[in-house]
């Protein structure tokens, strides 16, 4: 086991632009040092032309198909495999980026970049991808020349792309109550993001909300057929994991940082929705692995 790295946005940009693109060939040295377990303190867009490879996402080996398109959020924990065969784009920015030039706009008002139960992937037909193409081929070339503007040019062509991709993972018509509901939703998963080790219940995001806890749960339970607690839960669990696997703690460091005052709570609250001990899973993965 390796302890997790946290990579910086500036380490894959090496620009204080806190925004880079890559054709795949020239972004190898970069997989080269990024093929152990690494926590992504940026977000990145993977848009795969040819061949094939993989990485592993959060637990999970994940294939890189020919006319894909792979979205890793702030926060998840990455890992290349096999990827010196791909050849396509790689997008990596940050927050700041995108919001210095859409005001009061963040990255996590795109579904695929915050917290969801699947990750955000798609194989899509050639002409699809050639359009996320020559989007990519025009901002590659704005970002190697550097002309007047070329930032402005920058973040205009990263909307279009986060736009059109929004289109992809998002349903393409839906009426106004399904659209507040899903906003709800989003609102609710970013407060979860940020303060799952010190908040476990619903009633404490639903304060936070301004709604009603019973109300939150049945626009979860309708909308997404998970109930709001389950979406806490999961969070919880799934930083549980990535600390077992990927950090050199014990599992009382981990209960406490994860807001578990009781370390046996911790260990109960983990085998009640894991069928197993934090211990077991730790072992069964390492050996898996």
């Amino acid at each position: 086991m390796c302890e997790i790295q946290n990579i910086k946005c500036s380490e894959v940009t090496q620009n204080e632009l806190k925004f880079a693109i890559y054709h795949t060939s020239d972004f190898l040295p970069f997989m080269q040092k990024l093929n152990i377990p690494h926590r992504h303190n940026y977000y990145m867009i993977l848009l795969n032309e040819k061949k094939s490879g993989t990485q592993l996402i959060d637990f999970e080996e994940r294939a890189i198909e020919p006319l894909s398109v792979t979205c890793l959020y702030y926060g998840q924990i990455h890992q290349w495999l096999n990827y010196d065969d791909i050849d396509g784009y790689i997008l990596v920015f940050e927050d700041e980026f995108y919001a210095l030039r859409h005001n009061n706009y963040q990255l996590s008002k795109f579904s695929f970049f915050s917290y969801r139960q699947e990750l955000p992937y798609a194989q899509v037909d050639k002409g699809k991808f050639e359009h996320w193409k020559n989007i990519a081929i025009w901002m590659l070339a704005e970002y190697s020349a550097k002309d007047k503007d070329f930032e402005k040019s920058i973040h205009s062509l990263l909307n279009l792309l986060l736009i059109d991709l929004n289109r992809l993972f998002e349903p393409s018509t839906i009426n106004s109550d399904l659209k507040q509901s899903l906003q709800m939703i989003h609102h609710f998963e970013e407060l979860i993001d940020k303060h799952f080790k010190e908040k476990h219940f619903v009633k404490d995001y639903a304060a936070m909300m301004y709604v009603n806890a019973n109300y939150l749960n049945a626009v979860c339970k309708n909308v997404l057929q998970i109930a709001a607690g389950d979406l806490i839960r999961n969070r919880i669990l799934l930083e549980a994991k990535r600390f077992l696997i990927h950090e050199k703690k014990t599992v009382a460091e981990i209960a406490y940082m994860l807001g578990f005052e009781d370390n046996s709570y911790f260990g109960r609250f983990f085998k009640k929705y894991e069928n197993c001990t934090p211990d077991t899973f730790k072992k069964k993965y390492l050996n898996f692995s």
